[in-house]
């Protein structure tokens, strides 16, 4: 049975079957049945997040506007549509006429939000744009 830990997807599996070399961990309180059985899911690791995709470059945070802001952290808040690694484009208005953006959700380092690696969106434009 499939589970999902913060969008996170994962297996619900006795816990002591969750492969423990550090890239797994089991966590409780996702899966039905008995105590051991826990959704084993990817350790959350930076280096797991895909590439920028071709074609495509981070925005600078002077970049976004207020109304990226808050589409990212709607996809953010809603780990069952948007699991992690999804991505989804929308076009905003830009000072130079429209901007189509695409966010990532990603693995992102701590922050002074956040004391570890936690899901987080990353937004990208096209290369040029």
């Amino acid at each position: 049975m499939s589970c999902s830990v913060d969008g996170n997807i994962g297996v619900c599996i006795d816990k002591m079957t969750c492969p423990s070399d550090g890239d797994h961990v089991s966590v409780a309180g996702y899966c039905p049945g008995p105590a051991n059985i826990e959704c084993c899911v990817d350790s959350p690791d930076t280096a797991d997040n895909p590439p920028a995709p071709a074609g495509w470059v981070p925005m600078m945070q002077s970049e976004v506007t207020p109304a990226m802001t808050t589409w990212a952290v709607m996809i953010l808040n809603d780990p069952a549509d948007y699991p992690m690694y999804s991505t989804a484009m929308q076009t905003f208005p830009v000072p130079a006429g429209t901007l189509l953006v695409m966010a990532i959700v990603q693995w992102h380092p701590p922050d002074f939000q956040n004391s570890a690696i936690h899901r987080g969106v990353t937004l990208y434009q096209q290369s040029g744009g």
